[in-house]
């Protein structure tokens, strides 16, 4: 007999909450695999699971669980950002930043929506595109918000890479 068969799926899910707060993340996960294995898995375990996936680096396990939670609840902006995440992690900022244009359609301001998005733009050379989601930062969100000082940062840094490649930071010749 499972050690968990007397819980009800609700309280499993309320102690793997409290087992993830409180680190001990291997217990957290291990109630929320026994739920994902249930016959009928509540959109909430796919979202904790998804999002602790995510934490651990197992994006290749986070992306299936979210993009379930998304078929379900496809109204879920949070997740939808993370699944987001999950594709900018992996390398795929072209889907990332599609994912997150799908996000900023729905709630424009969304600050790391703006911020991460701006970081891919940047990647991209897309410079205009990038310093344009960040004054829309710079605009919206509250001066306290962690976007807001990140999206500093890298507007100062985007402002270092052009001043650093204008005409005028270039040598008149290069030797060969």
């Amino acid at each position: 007999m499972n050690q968990w068969e007397n819980l009800e799926h609700d309280e499993l899910i309320a102690l793997a909450r409290l087992d993830i707060d409180q680190g001990r993340v291997e217990q957290g996960l291990l109630k929320l695999k026994y739920l994902l294995a249930a016959d009928a898995v509540q959109p909430v375990v796919l979202s904790m699971a998804a999002r602790l996936y995510a934490q651990l680096g197992l994006f290749d396990r986070a992306q299936p669980l979210y993009e379930q939670y998304l078929e379900l609840q496809p109204d879920a902006l949070e997740e939808e950002f993370q699944l987001g995440m999950v594709k900018f992690d992996k390398g795929e900022g072209d889907q990332a930043l599609e994912i997150w244009e799908r996000v900023m359609k729905r709630q424009p301001t969304f600050p790391p929506g703006l911020f991460f998005s701006a970081v891919v733009l940047r990647q991209q050379g897309k410079i205009a595109d990038a310093r344009r989601n960040l004054d829309v930062l710079m605009q919206t969100a509250p001066n306290d918000n962690l976007y807001y000082g990140r999206g500093q940062e890298l507007l100062q840094a985007i402002e270092r890479d052009v001043t650093q490649q204008s005409p005028a930071s270039m040598p008149i010749y290069q030797a060969s």
